[in-house]
């Protein structure tokens, strides 16, 4: 299972040469996430104790309070003792998709150039962690943005693909399941947003529920619809 395998590529029915996988876990199997899991167990012990360190999966954050350039040096270390483990373990990371992301109030914060396999790491304003948008002043408006973006078109979708139901319990399920589930999406971290960018969200709810009970505009209140959906403000998802 994890010693000896062999794979290759089929694309429109030409195939390529078998290749000896040297390292790694059969992707899309059952067992591949938690026997990667092991695999990286150890990875946290080759990190110095003066560096936090955060895992899921095979996202990996080292971060640290830097206030000199010594605290930089720290985590540059960390870094290499990183690079190091990788090579032990046949197990190399991609440089170009690690990026340094610097959370701070400060107009001229400390930046330093920090490296990995002698690649310079790409410093960024903001990041996708998980789904969630951070960035280094930790306002959530581009997160939001980005949500509201992806809601709007999926509902857009729902409106155009689906003029063929009319069952508002089928109209619902499709709301809740691709839309309102992108909305309320990680809302313990992103819930301190302001007002105006809060109001955004909800405005595709209620664009949502007119669709989902086929009503125009002034024939039921928001308060109405969700009564009659049996549904709540996406305000209750944030408290």
């Amino acid at each position: 299972y994890l010693h000896q395998r062999f794979q290759r590529v089929v694309v429109d029915g030409a195939v390529s040469d078998w290749v000896h996988v040297t390292s790694g876990v059969p992707q899309g199997s059952i067992l591949g996430p938690m026997l990667f899991v092991i695999f990286i167990n150890d990875l946290p012990d080759v990190v110095p104790d003066c560096i936090s360190t955060g895992l899921y999966a095979d996202d990996t954050k080292l971060y640290r309070n830097v206030s000199t350039i010594g605290d930089c040096k720290k985590l540059q270390d960390a870094l290499t003792e990183l690079s190091s483990w990788s090579y032990q373990n046949n197990m190399n990371f991609n440089a170009s998709k690690c990026k340094v992301l610097s959370i701070t109030r400060k107009v001229n914060p400390l930046h330093f150039q920090y490296h990995m396999d002698s690649i310079k790491l790409l410093r960024v304003n903001e990041e996708k962690d998980l789904g969630v948008i951070i960035t280094e002043n930790l306002s959530w408006e581009s997160h939001l943005t980005c949500i509201c973006a992806k809601a709007n078109k999926l509902l857009g979708l729902l409106k155009r693909s689906c003029i063929s139901i009319i069952d508002s319990s089928v109209r619902k399920t499709l709301y809740l399941t691709l839309v309102r589930s992108k909305l309320s999406y990680a809302t313990e971290v992103w819930s301190p947003a302001s007002s105006l960018l809060k109001q955004k969200a909800e405005k595709i709810q209620r664009r949502a529920t007119r669709w989902i009970l086929r009503v125009k505009a002034g024939e039921l209140s928001y308060k109405e619809r969700l009564q009659q959906l049996d549904m709540l403000p996406l305000a209750y998802d944030r408290e």
